[in-house]
């Protein structure tokens, strides 16, 4: 080196040396595995060397034992391990430590791994001057090769490159954003952007999307910007557009003032300030900005402009007083309007206790515990209660909502600031509303009305209580769109498919008014529902939501198919009764009588076969207790002691009913004419039982005694056939007549059920 001749060479540190090359020449490595220092290999002593001979952290594992060996920087890393650690095998560690790292060093000494890194391992390191501090290090696992190994690797050797640089520095930056992120919210912040102009993607924040009625999910992945312009008020619209083009042109800040209207129709004033940036070419490359939201502003600058009013009334029509306190000084301020809320004289309170004894006393635990939180410099420094307060001035119970928030130095909170409102009538409204949702939620209830809720997206379907019920599902069991169609009757799925299919079309957008039968899941039960709903679209007339209730109306379809049941029998007996009417009139005028007398007998049986109708239609045409139509027929006929009734409980069907109640009255009026029931001291016995051994049979004794002494007549009459022919057709039975000397008889079998 011809330049260096002449020239000392510089001095340099001499490396190795220390505490742990001491500790390795003294060690009796003849105890272990390794043996003697003289018997290691060439490859095991430069490696020891070079492990002794550098400042920084490292290791050597050697052998299929993973004998250990470290220099001095290792050993803040082993804590009270050191220095028993020396020579240690691997196995001798603790069951925890060698499951994590013994794959790691097997790949390696195998052969099978040319290493392993692990990044941002923490170690405590010491640094000039004795101090030991927390650094971070990437750590590597590295093959030592040695040609008297069988797989060629002899050991491992540890080493680490310290990151604490770049781990610091990530950390600032983490640090910054969250300082930017507070300074954005002092200031009045309410969202930030950043536009990709040449792709024309717009990134931004949950606060700027929301602001722009945009799904914050879709934002944080890019939109177009014409997705955002919408919200912008159609009066501002062509101006903003005006002002960003004119940015793109040269670059540089912009600002303007704008307004955004809202979900619920309400309007937003903000002011955007951002700067464009250029490429190399000159042409626009991107823009980033933040909004402010400056409707406060807005609105009382109108009200200035407008009806020229002061800050005193503009703040008291907003209903909120300001206040400010620094907690290291003690300096506290409130405003008019605060004071006056609280009913104090300005300028308020003049300590946190004086203010404290203003709070309802079941209420002061809860405002404590929220001002030691917001002014913790370890949280958020946020605070948003509601509290009662005793008004100073008169005494008056009023609801105080407070929002503020504390900033901090050194970890100390130097300022406290914050704005607070009367929220009293808000209470008493939002009080109003849950007693109007609690009668609601009766109302349903008693109601039987189940309430449901169709994310269309996801088909998911949200049941109340009583939906579960009416599917017969088992309560929380999550249901989707296919659940509801399962239970569905089969019969009335198709119905059910088109109406919710005009319900989502967003052409159509019918209201969704169905009525369907349903078979529990769990019970098997079928019920008749009556479902109604509505369907809520985007933008782009696709249906998102589907909201509805159910009405459990088994009952009233139940009611409506007995009516239909009723109806029909009506129809059936009205023909019937027709007929019997018609057949009456043309056997009692069609025989050899004088028309007094025919019309004589006519009457009666009309007035027979109307009550047997009574006794029917007072039981709902279902059928008639026996004893009721003979009740009726002694009451017509008969008098103290004319009758005498024997037999069981027996239920009629209808026409058994009608036909018995005819046959009766047509012995009950002969009786009175010609037999026992025409002299005093005559009477009747009406005696029956039932034969249950087969099919229900009646047995039924008509029985006369104590009248004139009786003839058998040269012919039948219209009642004998009547009670002889008709009536034994009518009953699947017999009717038979004896006209004996002492007394009519007649008896009668029937089936019970014709």
């Amino acid at each position: 080196m011809p330049q260096g001749e002449g020239r000392s060479l510089p001095a340099f540190t001499r490396l190795a040396g220390g505490e742990m090359v001491e500790r390795v020449r003294a060690f009796d490595w003849a105890r272990t595995p390794l043996g003697a220092r003289e018997g290691w290999s060439l490859s095991l002593k430069l490696s020891v060397d070079m492990l002794m001979a550098t400042n920084f952290p490292m290791a050597l594992r050697w052998g299929p034992e993973l004998i250990l060996i470290y220099n001095d920087a290792y050993t803040p890393s082993l804590r009270e391990r050191h220095p028993d650690a020396l020579g240690r095998a691997f196995t001798q560690h603790s069951d925890a430590f060698r499951a994590t790292l013994m794959a790691i060093h097997q790949d390696i000494l195998s052969g099978e791994s040319g290493g392993y890194a692990l990044e941002r391992m923490p170690l405590h390191v010491q640094r000039e001057g004795g101090e030991s501090r927390l650094a971070h290090f990437a750590v590597s696992y590295s093959p030592v090769p040695d040609e008297t190994a069988p797989t060629g690797v002899g050991g491992v050797l540890i080493s680490a490159v310290e990151i604490t640089a770049a781990v610091e520095t990530e950390k600032a930056l983490r640090d910054t954003q969250d300082r930017y992120n507070r300074a954005l919210d002092a200031a009045g912040g309410v969202g930030a952007w950043e536009w990709d102009i040449k792709a024309n993607k717009v990134y931004c924040d949950a606060q700027y999307a929301m602001l722009h009625q945009v799904d914050p999910a879709f934002a944080s992945v890019g939109l177009p910007a014409q997705r955002f312009t919408p919200a912008v008020h159609d009066e501002d619209r062509d101006r903003v557009a005006a002002v960003a083009l004119a940015a793109m042109k040269t670059g540089g800040d912009f600002s303007d003032e704008f307004r955004l209207v809202q979900a619920d129709g309400s309007i937003r004033w903000v002011v955007a300030s951002g700067h464009c940036f250029l490429d190399a070419e000159g042409k626009a490359d991107r823009n980033a900005g933040v909004v402010f939201d400056i409707t406060e502003r807005k609105a009382m600058e109108a009200e200035l402009l407008e009806a020229r009013l002061d800050r005193d009334l503009a703040m008291e029509a907003a209903g909120m007083g300001r206040w400010d306190h620094n907690p290291s000084s003690g300096q506290r301020y409130w405003d008019k309007r605060s004071c006056e809320m609280f009913g104090v004289a300005e300028p308020g309170p003049r300590d946190f206790e004086s203010f404290l004894a203003l709070v309802h006393p079941d209420d002061v635990e809860g405002v404590q515990a929220a001002v030691t939180a917001a002014t913790d410099a370890t949280g958020d420094g946020l605070i948003n209660v509601q509290y009662r307060i005793v008004r100073a001035s008169d005494g008056a119970l009023r609801w105080i909502e407070t929002f503020g928030r504390a900033y901090f130095e050194r970890d100390q909170c130097v300022r406290f600031v914050g704005v607070g409102w009367d929220i009293t009538d808000r209470k008493a409204s939002a009080l109003r509303l849950e007693s109007q949702e609690e009668t609601l939620r009766l109302a349903i209830e008693s109601a039987d009305v189940g309430t449901w809720d169709l994310d269309i997206k996801s088909d998911v379907l949200t049941w109340s209580d009583r939906c579960y019920a009416m599917f017969g599902i088992a309560l929380g069991t999550p249901v989707v769109r296919g659940d509801f169609y399962t239970n569905l009757h089969p019969s009335d799925r198709a119905e059910v498919r088109e109406a919710l299919r005009r319900t989502l079309d967003g052409r159509i957008r019918a209201d969704y008014d169905v009525e369907f039968r349903v078979v529990g899941r769990l019970d098997g039960i079928e019920r008749w529902l009556s479902a109604k709903g509505k369907a809520f679209f985007d933008g782009d007339g696709k249906p998102t939501r589907m909201i509805g209730t159910t009405v459990n109306v088994t009952d009233r379809k139940r009611a409506e198919l007995h009516l239909r049941l009723l109806v029909n029998e009506l129809n059936h007996r009205v023909k019937n009764s027709l007929a019997t009417i018609q057949a009456i009139a043309g056997q009692t005028f069609h025989a050899a009588r004088s028309l007094p007398a025919a019309q004589e007998a006519f009457t009666a049986r009309i007035i027979a076969l109307s009550e047997a109708h009574d006794v029917l239609t007072r039981e709902n045409w279902e059928g008639a207790d026996l004893m009721d139509v003979i009740d009726r027929l002694t009451a017509l006929h008969g008098g103290e002691g004319r009758f005498a009734l024997d037999g069981p409980p027996v239920r009629l069907s209808p026409r058994p009913a009608l036909s018995l109640s005819m046959a009766l009255h047509e012995l009950a009026t002969n009786a009175v004419k010609y037999g026992a029931l025409s002299r005093p001291g005559g009477q009747v016995t009406i005696a029956w039982s039932v034969d249950y051994s087969g099919v229900p049979r009646l047995s039924l004794r008509w029985i006369e005694r104590g009248g004139p002494p009786v003839e058998a007549p040269s012919r039948r009459g219209f009642g004998s056939r009547l009670i002889e022919r008709g009536l034994a057709a009518e009953l699947s039975g017999e009717a038979r007549i004896d006209f004996l000397p002492e007394g009519v008889e007649c008896s009668i079998t029937a089936l019970l059920d014709c």
